[in-house]
């Protein structure tokens, strides 16, 4: 019994590169993305995260923006004794410059969680 194995062999028998040059002539390339901006948007619907909340942490990271120009941060920590959660003000260096309330830290309006 004779086999041509050259039978089928050819330009079209093996695939050949994917051609992507449709995909790069949509116009999109380089295209710069802002993606915080959009996840902001998508977590911004009725059932998603209130928009004044993203307006605090926004202003959040400004205020730890202006304490990482003066050289210092804010550490939180568990005291030793009470368990509780305790907040310093220390240098880039994590030397302790004095203690915080957590009032101060957090603000004292009241939460919204234990009224309901």
């Amino acid at each position: 019994m004779d086999i041509d194995a050259s039978n089928g062999i050819g330009v079209g028998a093996f695939p050949g590169p994917v051609r992507t040059a449709a995909a790069a002539q949509t116009g999109e390339f380089a295209q710069v993305l802002d993606l915080a901006e959009a996840r902001r948007r998508r977590m911004t619907g009725p059932d998603r995260i209130p928009e004044e909340v993203w307006d605090d942490i926004t202003r959040a990271g400004q205020l730890a923006d202006d304490l990482a120009q003066r050289g210092q941060r804010v550490r939180f920590d568990t005291h030793r004794l009470t368990n509780r959660v305790v907040a310093s003000l220390c240098d880039v260096d994590g030397r302790t410059l004095r203690p915080v309330s957590l009032g101060e830290v957090l603000g004292t309006e009241p939460d919204p969680a234990s009224a309901a």
